[in-house]
């Protein structure tokens, strides 16, 4: 078998990195991904797995396991003083929902970072992808062609050796103070907060694993232990008035547990070990620009800001789940390289927004008493289903007369004040209980979004209208769009168009209840981009040929 030189360079295995990986992985894209450290994380910060982030899991086949792995969103108990022990309140963070049609998966979960980063390692194994650790990036050069990147090589002897190799796109996911972004002076404009904090994962003793344990008993001084999915140990959220006093904290186990004793004022809550503890700060800073030619920003190396809300993980991932598929059309050389600049384009609006809702959480919980449980609520848009990029060049709604009306729409990028109506630019929503109408197998529409396709739905079509519906989904390139008629139950089709086109019976209206244009009849094509997003809502051929153009034209 021949060797085929890796087309894409990523580098830097966290979340970010490591499904942007996948997504090219999964596209047949030739990559190399290099981590600076010599063995990967394991840590539990990141934890939080918002809901329209579980859907994305589910797209790269990776749902079940991050599932199994990980556990609900806990409430946090507070205590009260003196004492701690009594308790303040208990809050939910996030109040358990039902599952519906169209949102199957509506609860956060919560898995550490380096339980959510093993199993995107292990899917990559799968497809032949391993992760190059001790490797770093030291510099690049990039042109109109292709990226020319040096690679150093730490050994086990601490000897060094350097490569040069070339490729044609670097993906930057390699953090705040990686090479990437300072190289490609990209601007990270932003803000340092007040709050500095020790931050780690301890094992611990003494308390239940159902709940964050929340002790403040003082505006400076507070202690948070969330449980995880691994027994008895916490992560650890600590701060006291003075920072300076964060190394002699830090030194030893006994001096955290002074210190531990000493705010709760307990004697029970035992710290029996330290993985990891260390000093942070949260900034708030983000690029001008996601991309410079060839060279991509994903992640922390575009964006950092407070942990509150549990947004970060969560938007990078999305970074990358946006940017892959675009990437992949490039590298396959169907598409041309203007698809690469909506990148930009689609995603810095909605960091934007996101540094704006956490900075907002952040500052909320601080400037708090311990007594106010609504220090504690979180938007209902942090689950992220709303979020979206309605003013992307590279949508198609014909549902939109005009300019000004676009406007309007545009930049409410987290969804908190559109109405239900469904646009370009949505997330695209699920539809179980569909059933084949030549296998009588049932399925759903999230069984079918993939990375490596778009999906174009065709809702009850006339025998009259299919054929050139069908004929403009034709010239896309084999394997870039799956199309599917979605007939109301009891509906027929003429029997010759079933050998061309999967026909699924909405058996309980799901479909057309979530894609609610259908009722009223005019739209009846929803072209669904390989993110889940939904990326054109058309009348026929010439609305599908004009999205075609946007995105193929090379």
């Amino acid at each position: 078998m021949a060797v085929v030189d890796p087309q894409v360079l990523v580098v830097g295995s966290g979340p970010a990195g490591l499904v942007i990986a996948l997504t090219l992985a999964q596209n047949g894209i030739s990559i190399r991904l290099i981590e600076k450290l010599s063995s990967f994380h394991h840590s539990l910060r990141g934890a939080a797995i918002q809901a329209r982030s579980l859907e994305l899991f589910n797209f790269l086949g990776v749902y079940d396991e991050m599932v199994a792995g990980s556990i609900p969103l806990l409430p946090v108990r507070s205590y009260k003083f003196p004492g701690g022990r009594d308790i303040e309140s208990v809050i939910p963070l996030a109040p358990l929902v039902d599952a519906t049609p169209d949102i199957p998966f509506p609860n956060p979960r919560m898995l550490g970072q380096a339980g959510i980063e093993s199993i995107l390692r292990s899917h990559l194994t799968k497809l032949g992808v391993e992760i190059e650790c001790s490797k770093e990036l030291v510099k690049f050069e990039h042109d109109s062609k292709g990226v020319t990147a040096e690679i150093l090589k730490r050994g086990s002897d601490n000897q060094e050796t350097r490569e040069t190799a070339r490729f044609d796109f670097l993906i930057g996911a390699d953090g705040a103070r990686g090479v990437t972004r300072k190289q490609l002076s990209l601007t990270f404009l932003g803000e340092p907060t007040s709050n500095h904090v020790l931050i780690g994962d301890l094992f611990v003793k003494g308390l239940t694993p159902d709940v964050f344990h929340y002790w403040r008993p003082s505006p400076t001084d507070m202690i948070i232990l969330r449980p995880s999915e691994i027994e008895g140990l916490f992560y650890a959220v600590l701060s006291t008035a003075d920072p300076s006093d964060y190394p002699k904290i830090s030194a030893s186990r006994e001096s955290l547990q002074e210190f531990i004793n000493k705010i709760t004022t307990r004697d029970d809550i035992i710290v029996e070990g330290i993985s990891t503890l260390t000093e942070f700060s949260p900034n708030i800073r983000v690029v001008n620009k996601f991309n410079e030619g060839r060279v991509f920003v994903v992640g922390d190396a575009a964006h950092v800001h407070s942990p509150a809300g549990g947004q970060g993980m969560n938007s990078s991932i999305q970074d990358s789940f946006n940017l892959g598929w675009k990437l992949s059309l490039v590298c396959k050389k169907l598409a041309s390289l203007s698809i690469l600049e909506t990148y930009s384009d689609e995603r810095l609006p909605i960091i934007q927004a996101m540094l704006s809702k956490t900075t907002e959480v952040h500052k909320k919980l601080l400037q708090s008493d311990i007594k106010d449980k609504a220090a504690w609520d979180r938007p209902k848009s942090l689950d992220q289903l709303r979020v979206n990029c309605r003013w992307s060049p590279i949508l198609v709604d014909e549902q939109v007369e005009d300019h000004e009306e676009a406007k309007a729409i545009a930049r409410d990028a987290y969804g908190s004040e559109t109405d239900d109506q469904l646009r370009a630019g949505d997330r695209a929503p699920d539809a179980p209980d569909l059933v084949d109408v030549k296998s009588n197998e049932k399925t759903s529409l999230f069984s079918i979004f993939k990375p490596s396709h778009h999906t174009a739905l065709l809702f009850n079509p006339s025998a009259s209208e299919l054929p050139g519906i069908l004929e403009s989904l034709a010239t896309w390139p084999s394997g870039t769009i799956k199309y599917i008629v979605v007939l109301l139950k009891g509906a027929d089709l003429a029997e010759d168009f079933r050998k061309d086109v999967l026909v699924l019976e909405d058996t309980d209206g799901h479909a057309y209840d979530s894609y609610r244009q259908m009722a009223h009849g005019g739209f009846p094509i929803i072209i669904i981009r390989p993110d889940g997003v939904i990326g054109g809502i058309v009348k026929g051929p010439e609305g599908v040929k004009t999205y075609y153009e946007k995105l193929f034209a090379v």
